[in-house]
């Protein structure tokens, strides 16, 4: 390259100078770092504004001029070129860097102290509203932001991580109380059937946003409602091992009980486990879901609704008929769910998220059980709704239904279950209630239309 050989030949004909030239750079370097801690507010201010995309162009042209210019400049200090330049960017950089940190941690603060201000003037006024405690999560979120913008690399990064945990704790309740007052129509729902204690409500958009009335209390049995989370822990399995779902299953005859009307499934005989899933789903069929709970295993059940986050289901016991109970490896304790992490459950399958997601929507949408969730639709009468799958639960302790639907083009989940109770036009006209709710008030999140 000409940038050596010059060098080369300079250095022969002027004799060879390392140690001063190493020495001038060391000097000049230790200079500069003096410089830059003695000019930090003058550098500051040169970074208060970050320079354009043209202008660091033209930094770059420069420092490529400046190694050109050795070729002309014969006294031009090299030492110092390649060593103190470099520097000096890597410094800017790093105040840049904090200058910008400082500006969200300031922020963060200001944003809190109007969050305070908020909530201790509301508070003064008596009970605090909706829109009172809605502006109180923007400005604490908005606070969150800005913390979160301040990078782990940063000086001022354990002061940020800090201060999220403290404006986290004082978001999370009001987010709560926030929750509970846009609830609260669920609660008047409930009321008017006259047994409020024995109803359970939870309200999702397919983008997360829900409501619930005792959504995480459990109802006094989930009944067939807990074939969805069989389901779910099936495809799990199957996903997670790559075991095929054409692979094929042998019905026991010691799973054998009686079954929901229309469901055909036989002992001693061998299915697919896809049809055994979809059996156990669009019949409701209480032997092909038996069969399933011994081809999973009760340990297992419990580990992956666990690692899928369902900390409240459980599945426990095999299903029984009228009369006829399954004869080995009936139960290990009691089948568990709330309304809250089965209508999760019926999001991530229409969201595709879940293992399996496509195949447990398939046999959804078949389902055979329309007198619940389709039927409280279609009673509507309102072209803006339209049932697009469900799962169903009856037995003597509950009766209930997971019903995906779409509104407008908007797509929601609704559970509702009754304990103690085999009242079908009560469970409809809840259903019906909450769907009405939002044609008339509006849907859970920002629509434009």
């Amino acid at each position: 390259m000409v940038i050596g050989d010059s060098l080369k030949n300079r250095l022969t004909e002027r004799g060879w100078r390392g140690p001063v030239l190493f020495g001038a750079g060391l000097g000049t370097g230790l200079a500069l770092a003096i410089a830059i801690g003695t000019l930090y507010p003058t550098v500051m201010s040169l970074t208060a504004q970050p320079p354009s995309a043209t202008d660091s162009e033209a930094d770059s042209a420069a420092v490529e001029d400046d190694i050109m210019a050795t070729e002309a400049a014969a006294t031009m200090d090299l030492a110092a070129q390649f060593t103190d330049q470099p520097a000096l960017r890597l410094t800017r950089r790093r105040l840049e860097q904090e200058a910008i940190a400082d500006a969200n941690l300031t922020r963060s603060k200001e944003l809190a102290v109007q969050g305070i201000a908020v909530r201790d003037a509301s508070r003064a006024d008596g009970e605090e509203t909706l829109a009172e405690l809605q502006q109180q999560e923007y400005l604490w979120e908005a606070t969150l932001r800005q913390l979160d913008q301040i990078p782990d690399s940063s000086s001022l990064a354990e002061v940020a991580a800090t201060r999220r945990e403290t404006y986290t704790a004082i978001l999370n309740p009001v987010k709560a109380d926030i929750r509970e007052l846009e609830s609260a129509f669920l609660a008047e729902i409930a009321e008017a059937t006259g047994r409020p204690h024995a109803i359970r409500i939870t309200l999702c958009h397919l983008d997360g946003t829900c409501l619930d009335y005792k959504g995480d209390q459990p109802p006094a049995s989930p009944a067939s409602l807990i074939k969805l989370p069989v389901a779910v822990v099936l495809m799990k399995k199957l996903t997670d091992e790559g075991i095929d779902i054409e692979e094929p299953m042998y019905i026991d005859a010691h799973n054998w009980t009686e079954n929901a009307q229309g469901a055909k499934i036989f002992v001693t005989e061998t299915y697919p486990i896809r049809e055994v899933m979809v059996r156990m789903i669009k019949e409701s069929n209480n032997i092909a879901t038996n069969q399933l709970l011994d081809y999973l295993g009760w340990e297992y059940m419990d580990q992956a609704l666990q690692e899928l986050g369902y900390e409240q289901t459980k599945i426990r016991t095999k299903l029984t008929g009228n009369r006829v109970s399954p004869t080995r490896n009936r139960a290990v304790g009691r089948n568990v769910m709330t309304t809250n992490e089965v209508t999760e459950m019926m999001r991530q399958v229409y969201t595709f998220e879940g293992p399996g997601a496509t195949e447990i929507l398939d046999a959804m949408v078949g389902q055979y059980d329309w007198d619940f969730g389709y039927t409280a639709i279609s009673k509507l009468r309102n072209k803006r709704v339209a049932w697009i799958g469900e799962k169903t639960g009856q037995n003597s302790n509950m009766i209930g239904s997971s019903t995906a639907l779409k509104i407008d083009d908007e797509r929601y989940v609704l559970t509702v279950t009754i304990d103690n109770s085999g009242n079908q036009q009560m469970l409809r006209q809840v259903i019906g209630d909450v769907i009405q709710h939002v044609l008339d008030e509006g849907h859970l999140i920002p629509v434009t239309r």
